[in-house]
């Protein structure tokens, strides 16, 4: 998710970070890593679109 001019992975709770990138692809790259490791799924935000509606099967990665 976009945190001021850096991208960011973040637990759900959206409060406690994991990592953060300067750009986008690389804070995906990293998060659906993590995210794999951790057998959680990943989503992919958008910088205008932070709302609570469910995340498409596209944003998903499962470990």
């Amino acid at each position: 998710m976009p945190r001021g001019d850096r991208w960011a992975n973040v637990f759900e709770d959206g409060e406690r970070l994991i990592v953060s990138a300067g750009t986008k692809e690389t804070a995906a790259r990293m998060g659906r890593e993590l995210a794999r490791l951790r057998g959680v799924r990943h989503v992919i935000h958008e910088r205008d679109d932070l709302s609570d509606r469910p995340a498409r099967s596209r944003d998903l990665v499962h470990g």
